[in-house]
């Protein structure tokens, strides 16, 4: 994999994980682009790495995922690798009932959500030489 002069994505980059992937690959020469739902810890990744390309996104929304293509396609036709990095986990004990288990379908529901962005972003990354996800 070539590791420099890439345009990369970054879902839920601003904080952790996905921050400390946009610092290493901004260090080796490449366009990094993060999207959070927080657009305070976006302004604070910005804030710490200058050159990051931030967008507030809230990707369990259909509309901003949507929003998040559309940006991606018009500003940053380039983008050839995407780190599917965002998520949400909770600690659910099961034995509280039903309420438990609700939040834990929601937790599902989101984090299945996120895999749609391979498929939203597919046909722009297709049209790549060499892809990433």
């Amino acid at each position: 994999m070539k590791i420099s002069k890439n345009t990369i994505l970054i879902t839920g980059g601003a904080t952790g994980i996905g921050l400390a992937l946009a610092k290493q690959f901004i260090a080796q020469n490449n366009t990094v682009i993060v999207c959070s739902r927080r657009q305070e810890k976006l302004n604070e990744a910005k804030a710490v790495l200058p050159s990051l390309v931030i967008i507030q996104c809230d990707i369990s929304s259909v509309e901003q995922r949507r929003e998040l293509f559309k940006t991606c396609v018009e500003k940053y036709p380039t983008v050839n690798i995407l780190i599917n990095n965002a998520g949400i986990q909770r600690e659910i004990d099961f034995r509280k009932g039903e309420i438990e288990y609700l939040n834990g379908e929601s937790e599902t529901e989101t984090n299945w959500k996120l895999l749609s962005i391979n498929c939203i972003v597919y046909a722009t990354l297709m049209k790549q030489k060499k892809v990433q996800l």
